[in-house]
């Protein structure tokens, strides 16, 4: 039987740790991490907050023992292992004619979608809009904001004095006035990014326009210009997409039988679990992984004795395996092996810059038995 894909990841994370040669095992742990190559960041993203907060969250429950299933986001409500925040690669399209009923902004969004994987399935996608920090203090003007599909690539110069012709719009996802100042607004595109997904010559990125409706406070003499600057200097969009890889998330595994107790006699050659900390910048992935900086990984050494097999956590096989055995001296040993693995959560930077949450299981060895 072939080893599942995480333990085959374990043990190559253990080689590394123990300084064996790792050139093609290297590789192949960057795949199953879901990377072609070792990411290199020219700097440090910013760990965006709902990423913070669900990692934290899963470290805590780690730490407390709690039970959790690392492949459903209890923070969104969305099945997951993989959480992506994209950011946007659009541009914006400035008007030097403004005034209070005509377009304040008009940016064309774009977000790159070629990292997701076949295999992995969209579960949420979510548009974060944010028009700056939201205040009771200093109320702007009420805004008007229109979102829409793009169905022809934009050609035109880009930036202020482009004089390009707006780009072909589509469908109007989104048409609705919000006050000013007004935080994050999200709008909730997965139909789209399904549909971008299946055919990635579809994404020609989305069409976002804001206008100045006027003030709230008409005895405020305000400048639709100064409105406009200030929107372009604090918009920011990003795209928050969770994905699940069935192959990596199954069901909770079945409850093993109770284990009898291992004789406390000398048995430092017997099996059990020994310690061992996988450190990442020991490994030079402290570049690109940005939490945590390691973890403790384990692994499983030491005798399977047929006299012990039952008191070593073993299975019912590895019993039968140990008695023929003993009987026929050509029926190999039973093993040291891991009974019982648990997850860890990785926040870090993938070949795009993107920051990542992605979930992965059987990654730390809790308990070993021979088999």
């Amino acid at each position: 039987m072939r080893p599942s894909l995480s333990v085959l990841a374990l043990g190559i994370l253990l080689t590394l740790a123990l300084c064996q040669p790792f050139q093609f095992q290297e590789h192949v742990l960057l795949q199953f991490l879901g990377l072609d190559k070792a990411p290199s960041p020219l700097k440090f993203q910013s760990v965006p907050y709902i990423l913070r907060k669900i990692f934290q969250d899963q470290e805590a429950a780690a730490t407390t023992g709690v039970f959790q299933d690392l492949c459903y986001v209890k923070q969104l409500g969305v099945r997951g292992n993989v959480l992506r925040l994209l950011p946007d690669q659009g541009f914006f399209l400035y008007s030097k004619k403004l005034s209070q009923a005509s377009s304040c902004l008009q940016k064309q969004l774009y977000f790159n979608l070629s990292a997701i994987k076949e295999k992995e399935e969209l579960t949420m996608v979510q548009l974060g809009l944010d028009l700056g920090p939201n205040t009771y203090y200093n109320l702007g003007p009420e805004l008007e904001l229109a979102l829409s599909l793009l169905e022809e690539p934009h050609v035109g110069g880009e930036g202020e004095g482009g004089g390009s012709s707006l780009p072909k719009m589509g469908k109007m996802l989104a048409l609705q006035s919000v006050p000013w100042p007004q935080g994050v607004l999200y709008f909730n595109l997965l139909h789209v990014a399904k549909d971008w997904n299946n055919n990635s010559k579809k994404n020609l990125g989305l069409f976002l326009e804001i206008l100045v409706k006027g003030h709230r406070d008409t005895e405020v003499n305000f400048q639709p210009e100064d409105t406009c600057a200030r929107l372009r200097h604090l918009l920011h969009a990003s795209l928050l997409v969770v994905t699940l890889n069935p192959e990596q998330c199954h069901p909770s595994p079945r409850k093993r039988r109770s284990a009898i107790p291992v004789p406390k006699a000398s048995c430092k050659n017997l099996c059990h679990r020994h310690q061992l900390f996988i450190n990442f910048r020991d490994l030079g992935w402290h570049k690109w992984i940005i939490a945590p900086r390691g973890f403790m990984a384990n692994y499983c050494h030491g005798e399977c004795p047929f006299s012990l097999t039952t008191s070593l956590n073993s299975s019912n096989y590895a019993f039968m395996q140990a008695l023929m055995s003993a009987a026929h001296p050509d029926v190999p040993h039973a093993v040291c092996i891991p009974t019982r693995l648990s997850p860890i959560s990785m926040l870090y930077h993938d070949n795009d810059d993107n920051v990542i949450l992605r979930h992965y299981e059987d990654m730390v060895v809790d308990e070993c038995g021979c088999g």
